[in-house]
């Protein structure tokens, strides 16, 4: 087995340029961290090089075989790669879904340039959790692929659709699709979300809007449903994840 202990070498600086976006999207390749991760990465059979500590390689020995290629590598090149406080030591270098399509027969969760990187990953937990089978970004949105975000959905990135697209083209195809877009903007015409009542046969897309601008003007108006989640008095607003967890508990319990 090959072992690197520079962080010079040059397979490692090549892994380390994934820590940024618009590498990862030209490589279409991005890096988990933790035992947990690289367990659901295998289970979706994305894993093209594993990574790892001599003791942390043979945690994973008998658990995943048949990577394609594996490296043991040293404490200071893993702490060099790793993003965590308390490391694992042990990484994997994921192949990105290619050609993505979205799944017109199930709820679609619509995110509306969100930029917090633990919003983003607790909404995708949320979307798995709750049967929203896509989950749709704006482009200027963060990235599903940010190591953030990966460590927020606790492995359950890799149980939803993931697409990058333009709001406006996707509602309006959803639109053609029979879906219901639920809205989250505090309109007069807002319905609180304890008044409203889902209906199981029916298809819904909820958009989630910026933390600090809320929904895009061009997007207010394709919303058929604004919902408002009613709050203590003394409570401004809750978090934008927060928000979107409930309203998607409320529509997967739709009867």
């Amino acid at each position: 087995m090959e072992v690197i202990s520079s962080v010079s070498n040059p397979r490692i600086k090549e892994i380390l340029k994934l820590k940024d976006r618009r590498h990862r999207n030209k490589q279409k390749l991005f890096i988990v961290e933790g035992f947990h991760m690289i367990m659901e990465a295998y289970n979706d059979k994305i894993i093209k090089t594993l990574l790892g500590t001599n003791k942390a390689l043979q945690v994973l020995k008998d658990e995943i075989p048949n990577i394609e290629e594996v490296i043991e590598i040293s404490d200071n090149v893993a702490k060099k790669i790793s993003e965590t406080v308390t490391s694992q030591q042990i990484f994997a270098i994921c192949s990105m879904p290619e050609n993505t399509k979205i799944d017109f027969e199930n709820n679609i969760l619509l995110l509306d340039q969100i930029q917090d990187p633990g919003n983003l990953g607790t909404l995708i937990r949320s979307a798995a959790s709750f049967n929203f089978k896509t989950v749709i970004a704006s482009p200027n949105s963060a990235n599903f692929h940010n190591q953030k975000v990966l460590r927020s959905t606790q492995g359950n990135l890799f149980q939803v659709n993931l697409i990058n697209e333009y709001l406006v083209k996707v509602i309006n195809q959803l639109h053609d699709n029979n879906y219901i877009i639920i809205g989250t903007s505090l309109h007069d015409d807002s319905k609180p979300l304890s008044k409203v009542k889902f209906d199981s046969d029916d298809k819904y897309a909820l958009i989630i809007g910026n933390e600090a601008k809320g929904i895009s003007p061009e997007l207010l108006d394709l919303i058929d449903l604004n919902v408002n989640i009613e709050m203590a008095e003394d409570v401004d607003s809750i978090n934008a994840a927060v928000a979107g967890s409930i309203i998607m508990y409320q529509i997967n319990n739709a009867k």
